[in-house]
């Protein structure tokens, strides 16, 4: 996500909560439906989605959970504040994927043995399935460009969901079609794709909320960028050692500054805050920049 457009955290946290609201009207609305009519129509696929909706209810309400506590100030036991309680969020978000995921499996495996058994009112079921693909894809289209906007990894995580949400829609829907024109087996196997699908995704969730909570750096293209910035510091010598860290949607960083031996620490701390201000102003993201003094003799002929 872009790093170049200066967002406040309490704007960030608005539009947190504003895109769980919205999404938890749209799921549970959507949830109630697919149930019912799952229950109807006996389409296990079609539970199997009304699963993955239920799952996505329990995403919104950790996001606001989770945005609850992100937004309070650095204290004592927190000093670089609570913006891991989102990185946190998205983590039990994607456990509870897997944990979905390879329950549907399981379920799927053990009702193929019985597939020609089945008897599912797969016309009315593809109907369902069809406005479950357009209310979710709709959401994400809704969540993405909020979380584009206030550059939010929470928020682009939970529209990757609703989108993860109306792929395996898509997925129940080619399976209702394929089961109206008499392959009985045909609802199972989506439910079982959409399984697979959801549980793929919570394990990739999972691994990069892993990789941010062991102190992941920045990317490349943001790694240049503070490069740059503390590069064209005037009065600055050279720099060395800068490490970046990711803390929920912010960054920190740290970095030794190369400077003239012979000048005074009052000039050297401006140079330090002109470090600073150059990073914060390139990437907004950071929210913490810690310096170091390294002095640096004159050469002698």
């Amino acid at each position: 996500m872009s790093t170049t457009t200066r967002v406040s955290a309490s704007e960030r946290n608005k539009a947190a909560n504003s895109t769980s609201f919205v999404s938890i009207l749209v799921n549970a609305l959507l949830a109630i439906l697919q149930i019912i009519f799952g229950l109807i129509t006996q389409s296990y696929s079609l539970i199997a989605d009304a699963t993955h909706t239920v799952s996505d209810l329990l995403s919104d309400f950790v996001v606001l959970v989770a945005n609850r506590f992100a937004k309070e100030k650095a204290d004592a036991c927190h000093p670089y504040g609570h913006f891991r309680f989102e990185t946190i969020a998205v983590l039990i978000i994607a456990v509870l994927l897997i944990i979905v995921g390879m329950q549907i499996i399981t379920t799927s495996v053990g009702r193929l043995q019985n597939a020609d058994e089945m008897e599912v009112s797969a016309g009315l079921a593809f109907v369902i399935a069809l406005i479950a693909i357009m209310a979710k894809e709709l959401l994400y289209r809704y969540m993405a460009k909020v979380a584009k906007r206030v550059d939010s990894t929470i928020i682009m995580a939970n529209a990757l969901h609703a989108r993860s949400d109306a792929i395996s829609s898509l997925v129940v829907a080619i399976g209702l079609a394929a089961h109206f024109f008499g392959l009985s087996y045909a609802d199972l196997v989506a439910s079982l794709i959409v399984g697979a699908m959801i549980a793929f995704m919570g394990v990739k969730m999972a691994w990069n909320s892993l990789m941010d909570l062991a102190d992941r750096s920045v990317g490349k293209v943001t790694l240049d960028t503070i490069t740059n910035a503390i590069r064209d510091t005037p009065g600055l010598v050279d720099f060395h050692d800068l490490k970046t860290r990711k803390t929920g949607d912010f960054v920190l960083v740290e970095v030794h500054l190369d400077l003239p031996a012979k000048m005074t620490i009052a000039e050297g701390h401006d140079i330090a805050d002109e470090v600073e201000r150059r990073i914060k102003a390139a990437v907004p993201l950071v929210t913490y920049v810690l310096t170091h003094f390294d002095p640096i003799p004159e050469k002698t002929e």
